[in-house]
């Protein structure tokens, strides 16, 4: 009878140790290599977060990666390299993922340089309203300007009739060409006088330009002449 117990205690501590290793290898962690980009970038999990972009060791095109890794002090504007463990939870909390991570070693860490933002390229996506003018604020203006940067031409309004033209840039520096207008005639004078000293001031002039917050200012030695407003580009 004792020797049935002894075998019976024996089975069930066999089994408890079978059961163990089993959790133990289960919750084991494994390495894997990920390449995370320079920037994060928007997506959707559970909500709406910023997510790295990472490839793995055959990815072809840069994938989401939802989770955290803890220990990993990621910098904007490098890419990295990292060894990372991946444990799997022993019971996963509701819409969370199903491992954690935890960073081994960073293998690489490099600096990438991207190119920044065209300034000009911002001014061509949107139309520029005239608000300002050799130090006069303009409270009614129609006046506005379009650029077109493939074919370096402009268009838009002195406030009574359409004008177009070319322009030339050069660094910060802004060069009017053939500035040119219909002909009809402005009833109202106060719009044909602004009319009038926009084109005069225009024509086959060259300015020093920025955007500053939203308006583009257009400088002649260090004199600010004209002030645009941001508004949207007609589709």
């Amino acid at each position: 009878m004792k020797s049935l117990l002894n075998l019976k205690s024996t089975y069930k501590l066999a089994l408890s140790v079978i059961v163990l290793i089993s959790i133990s290898i289960g919750a084991k962690a494994d390495t894997i290599r990920l390449t995370v980009k320079e920037e994060q970038a928007d997506c959707t999990g559970v909500a709406p977060q910023t997510c790295f972009q990472v490839k793995y060791k055959n990815s072809k095109n840069w994938e989401f990666f939802y989770s955290q890794i803890s220990g990993f002090d990621y910098k904007p504007g490098f890419r990295y390299v990292i060894d990372v463990t991946r444990t799997k939870r022993k019971n996963v909390p509701a819409d969370a993922s199903a491992y954690t991570y935890k960073l081994k070693k960073v293998i690489t860490k490099t600096q990438i340089f991207t190119k920044k933002p065209d300034s000009w390229t911002f001014v061509t996506k949107h139309n520029w309203k005239l608000i300002q003018m050799n130090g006069v604020t303009l409270t009614n203006s129609t006046a506005y300007l379009t650029f077109q940067s493939d074919k370096n031409t402009m268009s838009g309004s002195g406030g009574c009739n359409r004008i177009f033209g070319g322009f030339e840039l050069k660094d910060d520096q802004i060069t009017f060409k053939n500035i040119a207008s219909t002909m009809m005639a402005c009833i109202d004078g106060d719009k044909s006088k602004l009319e009038n000293e926009f084109l005069k001031l225009l024509s086959n002039h060259s300015f020093k330009y920025d955007v500053a917050d939203q308006t583009l200012n257009f400088y002649q030695d260090n004199k600010l002449v004209f002030m645009f407003g941001m508004a949207p580009l007609d589709k």
